[in-house]
């Protein structure tokens, strides 16, 4: 099944489904029927993963049917793992050959519960030139949000980037940052979060890519309070 998602293949996908087969995404509706199973597995591809790597931890099997608990890890280009999590697989035996049933899985990553009254919170405008939003939004969707999820799962749980609708009188287009809760303890410098993932090299890079995104080459931090009002 491996191969088959790497490679693209949809028919080999179908084939690991039996016909009433049905998956229970995490953060998502039932998906019924082998047909609905291939355009969740193509729409899955088209969003940019190109690799999943499953580990069996257990497996036991009942006459025509077995139940496999294992885990599970995706991957965007440059192996950049962005999601993990584990997963519950129940397979029935159709004509001498094992095929996929029931399929659920959800992620590992901590659910980080928002500021309430009196958390800090972090706002981080960054305003990006009008020719390098492709190259801002790049740099955050393969590089940036890869490593916080890949090195510190918890402070990537904080962090979500807002995008903006209208641009600035300048012509730029300021997105945010914003770190809600702030969590003193938790590692947000954008440098060393992609030196833990890449290496320092690709790091240097990576972050030579973020700044001739922004006007001056820098961005604007403020820290707050969340209020009850």
């Amino acid at each position: 099944m491996m191969e088959a998602f790497a490679n693209g293949d949809t028919a080999a996908l179908f084939d690991f489904y039996t016909a009433d087969a049905r998956v229970f995404p995490a953060n998502s509706e039932i998906i019924d029927g082998k047909a609905a199973i291939g355009k969740f597995w193509n729409a899955t591809r088209q969003m940019g993963i190109i690799k999943v790597n499953f580990q069996t931890t257990t497996a036991l099997q009942f006459g025509d049917l077995a139940i496999e608990e294992g885990k599970y890890s995706l991957f965007v280009p440059n192996d950049i793992m962005v999601d993990q999590g584990k997963y519950v697989v129940t397979w029935r035996k159709e004509n001498g050959s094992w095929k996929v049933y029931r399929d659920i899985w959800n992620n590992s990553t901590p659910i980080m519960k928002r500021a309430a009254a009196n958390d800090s919170v972090l706002i981080v405008l960054n305003p990006v030139k009008p020719d390098k939003v492709t190259q801002f939004e790049e740099f955050n969707k393969n590089y940036l949000s890869p490593a916080g999820s890949a090195t510190d799962p918890q402070a990537k749980a904080t962090v979500r980037m807002q995008k903006p609708i209208l641009k600035n009188a300048d012509g730029s287009f300021t997105y945010v940052y914003l770190m809600d809760p702030y969590k003193s303890s938790f590692n947000y410098d954008i440098h060393s979060t992609l030196s833990a993932k890449y290496g320092k090299q690709k790091a240097d890079e990576y972050m030579r890519m973020y700044l001739d995104c922004l006007l001056g080459g820098t961005s604007k931090a403020m820290l707050l309070t969340e209020t009850n009002w």
